[in-house]
């Protein structure tokens, strides 16, 4: 599952480098008031394009769910289970299905978060195997998972560091997008900058 962001570009980069995998990467367009959609979709067709150029083939698709009429925001974790559900069955032997999960962000409430996702998938998959569709069984992995955010700015080749998308309320210019400074991603991208991590923006 591919966000455009830092942690899941990773990922990829690690998968198409480090493994001899046949991937599948999706991406789930969340349109929601935040208005993260643009910028996020912007991120992903500009990497994308860079790995296309550099290394070995692999399909893509997306998706996209509209919650724009909604005040409250979705639970992402609920809608990246129910698209990763999709995706897996429309890919004839699937059976893993990575996420660019760190263990450096999750607390305690989060790691409950991302059992409840699997527990989530895991019911809407079995629906689908109730008619005989997809593979037996599908394991979540997350290759960067033991990473620290530090590591995978690292990891990530500098020309992609100013093109991965983080911010979660970024702010609409005539010239484009913006991060709005202020989110949790934001923040701990300035961190970075702190600790002399060259992201090649702000």
């Amino acid at each position: 599952m591919f966000s455009g962001g830092m942690d899941s570009t990773a990922m990829l980069l690690k998968l198409l480098e480090e493994t001899d995998h046949e991937l599948h990467v999706h991406h789930v367009r969340m349109l929601n008031r935040q208005g993260r959609d643009g910028a996020e979709q912007q991120a992903v067709e500009a990497i994308l394009a860079w790995c296309r150029g550099r290394h070995r083939p692999f399909r893509y698709s997306e998706s996209a769910l509209d919650f724009r009429e909604l005040e409250a925001i979705p639970i992402d974790y609920l809608c990246v289970a129910f698209a990763a559900c999709q995706a897996a069955i429309d890919t004839p032997g699937c059976d893993r299905i990575a996420v660019g999960t760190l263990a450096s962000d999750l607390d305690e409430a989060r790691r409950a978060v991302t059992a409840a996702q699997r527990r989530v998938f895991e019911a809407l998959y079995a629906c689908y195997r109730a008619r005989d569709v997809g593979e037996p069984g599908i394991e979540w992995i997350y290759p960067v998972y033991d990473m620290t955010k530090a590591e995978v700015a690292l990891r990530l080749p500098p020309e992609l560091r100013p093109v991965v998308w983080s911010c979660r309320r970024p702010v609409h210019t005539p010239s484009g997008y913006r991060p709005c400074g202020m989110c949790k991603p934001c923040r701990k991208q300035a961190q970075l900058r702190e600790a002399g991590i060259d992201l090649g923006m702000g």
